[in-house]
């Protein structure tokens, strides 16, 4: 699977065959075929049927198919381009119109392009000639939304307009994307002012109503045209939120997200959250901002390592080597002494015999605090949870090593307590994955918290603690904690 995927949305009385000749050309393309998977959305689409248990779509059921399409066949993707061809531009606008009048904005971040050829966005009179002759009898309810200036049409567009076009944040009703309309120039289907629309970027290739998206040739325009598209579309900035890049994948963040770091440790809690739908005991969340080595009070502090259990160096400023500076004993010069989260981590891995081998994602390691147990913090516990790339500095994430390692933490935690007769009640966790693994924060949020409520309800003898250096994230883990004790408030 590639970073990227392209849905190619066909037209009126058509199917995906017509895309052929361009996918063709597109995957000779070095700069496209190693970036994109294609996809290619049906639905239909006949100017009659005669079956009477059959009906034919409207826009309104197609676009929820193209929801449903995108939802099950993109997901795995990091950014999705839309690219139609005719009556597919309606569709396409249809689905993001109905996603955000449901409130759903915020799930179209991914999308980075819809690129439209030959849309009837103000109608086509050729079609509104045709039926006054033979295309009434169809009853077509697909053909009906073509006449111009159809009110379903517009209405749909002015929503698109206004919360997709010059939307300048992303939020319930509103998510920025580009639109771009392309035209055919010797098109009498649909006549290149109603290409355009109300849409600002706009362009004209060569060809009509079917051949402008057929290419001649490897040097054809329409060929130029969408390589140009989709290069924009690994480059185009994920939209901000009204909690601005806080949920943004890590490598996407904009460079002035750097400078949101909380220098001094910031408390907040207790935020009590019942852990059952019968309103079994409540427990204790924690949200703390700031240095992780500034910590203090909590028994064990979760580390995010690698799957080869290596922890990152002193200087970087990431959790791990954060921690592994703190936990470190030090000369008063600074000089490292004995490296003891580091020491210790290298025994464990040579005891199981895995030393320089990869561990299972979720595999839990523990050590001692070394030196953060002067701020009373007694384990450090190290999670394999992002898997380097082979030749290069990236690492990917399984999402289930997440509630592996969190399951693996509960059950190493209670161990430990029976083992040592230690009072162990507190955990810290950073956000797995939401680093250089690439997550959104709400994505590791969330897998995070749905294994923790499922080891809460069986053991609700802990309080849980949340750590970020990040002011941003801090503010919106903060809200989420709110939001979660409402929702289970409610049900308990």
């Amino acid at each position: 699977m590639h970073q990227a995927a392209v849905v190619f949305v066909h037209g009126l009385f058509s199917s995906p065959a017509t895309w052929t000749p361009l996918q063709q050309e597109m995957s000779k393309i070095p700069g496209v075929s190693e970036e994109y998977d294609f996809l290619f959305f049906e639905y239909a689409t006949r100017p009659v049927t005669w079956n009477p248990l059959r009906r034919m779509p409207d826009l309104d059921t197609i676009a929820e198919s193209l929801r449903g399409f995108i939802g099950d066949l993109t997901s795995g993707y990091e950014r999705v381009a839309l690219v139609t061809h005719s009556q597919g531009g309606l569709v396409a606008q249809r689905y993001l119109s109905r996603m955000l009048l449901a409130g759903r904005g915020r799930e179209l971040a991914r999308i980075r392009r819809l690129v439209m050829f030959a849309c009837p966005n103000n109608g086509s009179d050729l079609f509104l000639l045709a039926r006054r002759g033979l295309i009434p009898m169809t009853r077509n309810s697909q053909e009906r939304e073509l006449k111009p200036l159809q009110t379903s049409v517009l209405e749909t567009q002015r929503r698109v307009i206004d919360g997709i076009v010059r939307a300048s944040e992303i939020a319930d009703t509103s998510c920025p994307i580009p639109i771009v309309a392309y035209a055919g120039e010797s098109d009498n289907v649909v006549v290149p002012s109603s290409a355009a629309g109300f849409f600002p970027e706009t362009g004209v290739l060569p060809g009509d109503h079917f051949s402008v998206i057929r290419p001649s040739g490897p040097n054809s325009r329409i060929v130029h045209a969408v390589r140009k598209e989709l290069s924009k579309v690994l480059v185009e900035p994920f939209p901000a939120e009204a909690y601005p890049e806080a949920d943004i994948p890590h490598r996407r963040r904009p460079a002035h997200f750097a400078a949101d770091v909380i220098t001094e440790r910031e408390t907040v809690g207790p935020i009590n959250v019942p852990t059952s739908t019968s309103g079994g005991d409540a427990v204790p969340f924690f949200l703390h901002g700031g240095p992780v080595e500034q910590l203090k009070d909590v028994d064990i502090v979760v580390s995010s390592e690698n799957t080869y259990l290596q922890m990152s160096q002193f200087f970087k400023p990431s959790t791990s080597g954060s921690l592994r500076r703190a936990a470190a004993e030090k000369s008063g010069g600074g000089q490292i002494l004995e490296d003891v989260a580091g020491d210790h981590l290298a025994t464990w891995l040579r005891s199981h015999g895995s030393y320089g081998l990869s561990v299972p994602g979720g595999t839990v390691a523990p050590t001692p605090a070394g030196e953060l147990s002067k701020r009373n913090v007694h384990r450090i516990y190290h999670a394999a949870i992002a898997t380097p790339v082979p030749g290069t500095n990236n690492y990917t994430i399984d999402p289930q090593s997440i509630p592996r390692a969190v399951h693996n933490i509960f059950d190493l935690a209670r161990q430990e307590r029976g083992e040592h007769g230690s009072d162990f009640s507190s955990i810290c966790f950073p956000l797995f994955g939401a680093g250089r693994g690439e997550m959104s924060v709400s994505e590791s949020f969330e897998l995070i918290w749905q294994s923790l409520i499922s080891e809460l309800a069986e053991d609700p003898s802990w309080s849980i603690h949340f750590t970020t250096r990040r002011k941003t994230i801090f503010d919106l883990l903060h809200k989420r904690l709110h939001t979660k004790k409402r929702a289970y408030d409610q049900i308990a």
